[in-house]
């Protein structure tokens, strides 16, 4: 019969903890160190001042482009999407207001006043004829 106390997947799994626990103590004490920073800067300087020339290039390029197809640039669609949101807080500031108003006279009309009626005039025309292009 097996023996019940022989568990292979804990096994592994305890030999991997302790794998991972020996390479992150290890990576820790590496990039802590003061040399390994001073690499790191040496190489990446330059590394990141060529990626903001090409860039820079890229987003010149892209803008005549983008310019001679009559297409808008990223700056351009992100003032638009500003300009968007403006307008719509300020549409959502003048319906706040607006619910406001209607409630304070549905308030006051509620008191003794009643909604004045429209006049039938106003809503029927009385003379209905064709117009021609001569009358336009």
């Amino acid at each position: 019969m097996a023996d019940k106390g022989f568990d292979p997947v804990k096994l592994v799994r305890d030999a991997r903890d302790t794998g991972m626990d020996a390479w992150a103590k290890l990576m820790l004490r590496l990039t802590g160190s003061h040399e390994y920073q001073r690499v790191q800067g040496f190489i990446f300087k330059p590394t990141l001042l060529a990626i903001a020339m090409f860039r820079k290039a890229s987003d010149s390029t892209m803008s005549g482009v983008l310019g001679n197809l009559n297409m808008p640039s990223r700056e351009e669609v992100l003032q638009i999407s500003q300009r968007l949101t403006h307008i719509e807080m300020a549409l959502d500031d003048l319906a706040a207001g607006l619910d406001q108003l209607r409630r304070s006279a549905g308030a006051g009309a509620g008191a003794g006043a009643s909604k004045p009626q429209r006049s039938p005039s106003r809503d029927v025309p009385t003379e209905t004829r064709p117009v021609s292009a001569k009358d336009a």
